[in-house]
């Protein structure tokens, strides 16, 4: 029995080996090949499944307000070597994210501010809420360019929310380094906070005597003009506070609570933070083919407190505030005893009201027929120029960054708020002497292959240099975004932005790609040259809140070029 099965068993498999060998040679290559084009179609399936599938940029993360625990995040791909740039319209302030997308089309998320001139933190909520979906609640590298509330107030309404993301880096300018090896920031700091102090107890004594003069007015024969005119000081002055303290009357001169937050939440999360100086280019990980160069702030300090001649160097105003004939620095200082040093004049003519003690003309400056000789309220207008001086000193210490592709020499220009100062600084980087093409300066070279401008100090007369700034951007190939909305912004900045002269002149240089936050009472604007709605949804994309309240972004994707994965 086991021999015949033995045999049955040989049989078969010589049988089998028969039918093998006597196969066409034409029929098996046939059926290789056939079983060859399938493996090939199952590989590039899964190639494309792989490219299309989103990626997953940042861990799981805890539970908090926008929803439960162990969320995993993730974010589609994008075309290769393009850049997309989001503006929030948070309100007239400054929130960017910009995407870089590297040649596999992965994502490198870069966020550039977030704060606004008004808004609670339930305004805020939707814009960050969307950012950080939009960005897989991972930020590679987070930008704060300077100590304004419309450009860091977010992160304190929104602490929570930033608190529950992924920030791998973060930058700021060397005017904010704690421990200031030079000793040039720490002389900065203590000066911007001695004037911070000094505002806010100007503000507070405003404050104080503005019922008695709003009565002296009433009852003057040229009420109209001096309400028109007391009306115009106020609301200068209240804008310039809410840019610059936590309230209109802190007098402590303390930082911000937005920057100390950030602040916080990247030392808590040990994040890698640097703070850079003007003339640095820098390549990092994560984001190869790409320079980033540091044009400012200035490391002189004279060029921190520059203002350029109108005309020439910025353009001309739309309106000039009036400032006091008296320059009193009172208000530095300010207490119920005048003390000399404070003093703009000679203590002899100084009335004493809290001690009573009479000086030779105490009889004239209390007379009530000589009460137009007082000057007790006179060195509160000066505190107008102190503020505006402040504003501007504040403006000048933002990172401004040219961002470069090596690949082809496109830039974008992100200058935060930087005024007139700092941009002529920027020609004055003696490192940067012929390192440009032609053996230009390589200021002048970055302005002119800039392709994107993110628009300074939203659409102020002087937050974009004229001679030594657009004047040398292209003529054709530019593309800009201005952070105004005359919807949320203070009185006082609505006669300033934006400058018509800057408007105009951006419409023309870049054809109508120009998208302002919001165009509401923006005469001549950008949308009558080229409506944004006929660019293709690959170009141009905006979105409104969910609640139609105001428009939630507006983003602006173009090709930038080789970026190495």
């Amino acid at each position: 029995m086991a021999t015949k099965a033995i045999k049955k068993k040989a049989a078969s498999k010589s049988k089998s080996a028969v039918k093998k060998k006597a196969m066409p040679k034409k029929a098996a290559k046939k059926k290789v090949a056939k079983k060859k084009a399938a493996k090939k179609k199952i590989a590039v399936k899964k190639k494309v499944a792989k490219k299309v599938a989103p990626k997953k940029t940042g861990p799981q993360q805890p539970a908090d307000a926008d929803g439960p625990a162990n969320i995993s995040w993730e974010q589609d791909l994008g075309a290769p070597g393009t850049v997309s740039i989001r503006m929030y319209c948070i309100g007239t302030g400054d929130c960017f994210v910009i995407k870089f997308f590297d040649n596999k089309g992965n994502p490198f998320n870069m966020v550039i501010d977030c704060g606004s001139c008004m808004g609670d933190s339930d305004w805020f909520l939707p814009y960050v809420k969307d950012l950080r979906k939009y960005i897989g609640n991972t930020i590679d590298l987070l930008v704060v360019t300077h100590e304004h509330q419309d450009h860091v107030n977010g992160f304190q309404k929104c602490a929570d929310l930033f608190g529950n993301m992924v920030i791998r880096s973060a930058w700021f300018a060397w005017t904010e380094h704690p421990d200031d090896p030079g000793g040039e920031a720490a002389e900065l700091l203590k000066k911007r906070s001695a004037m911070k102090a000094a505002l806010g107890s100007a503000m507070k004594e405003i404050e104080k005597q503005e019922p008695a003069i709003q009565q002296a007015i009433a009852d003057s024969a040229f009420a109209f003009e001096l309400k028109a005119a007391r009306e115009a000081f106020l609301n200068g002055m209240n804008s310039l506070a809410e840019i610059n303290l936590d309230a209109a009357t802190e007098t402590g001169g303390k930082p911000l609570a937005g920057m100390k937050k950030i602040k916080d939440i990247l030392k808590a999360k040990k994040a890698k933070v640097k703070y850079l100086s003007p003339g640095s280019s820098i390549s990092i990980d994560g984001l190869a083919g790409i320079r980033f160069h540091v044009l400012g702030p200035p490391k002189n300090r004279d060029f921190i407190f520059k203002e350029g001649k109108q005309g020439t160097d910025v353009f001309r105003k739309n309106m000039a505030l009036n400032e006091s004939a008296l320059a009193a620095r009172a208000f530095s200082r300010f207490s119920n005893t005048a003390e000399k040093p404070d003093l703009p004049f000679s203590d002899e003519y100084v009335v004493d009201d809290k001690t009573g003690i009479p000086y030779n003309t105490k009889g004239k400056y209390t007379s009530a027929d000589d009460n137009w000789r007082r000057i007790d309220s006179e060195w509160l207008m000066s505190a107008g120029s102190l503020a505006l001086r402040l504003t501007s000193h504040i403006n000048n210490t933002s990172l401004a960054l040219a961002i470069e592709c090596e690949d082809n020499g496109k830039v974008i220009l992100m200058p935060g708020d930087a005024e007139y100062g700092s941009w002529e600084s920027w020609h004055l980087i003696k490192s940067w002497n012929k390192k440009g093409r032609n053996q230009k300066h390589l200021a002048e070279d970055l302005l002119n292959r800039t392709i994107f401008y993110k628009v300074g100090h939203h659409l102020s007369y002087n937050g974009t240099a004229l001679e030594k700034g657009i004047n040398m951007m292209p003529e054709s190939n530019l593309v800009a975004m201005a952070t105004l909305d005359r919807n949320r912004i203070s009185k006082g900045w609505k006669s300033t932005m934006p400058n018509k002269h800057l408007l105009a002149e951006l419409i023309r240089k870049t054809g109508g790609r120009f998208f302002i936050m919001d165009e509401t009472e923006v005469d001549g604007a950008p949308s009558l040259t080229l409506d944004p709605d006929t660019l293709d949804e690959a170009v141009y994309k905006a979105k409104r809140r969910d609640d139609d309240l105001a428009a939630l972004y507006k983003q602006y994707t173009f090709e930038f070029g080789h970026v190495a994965p």
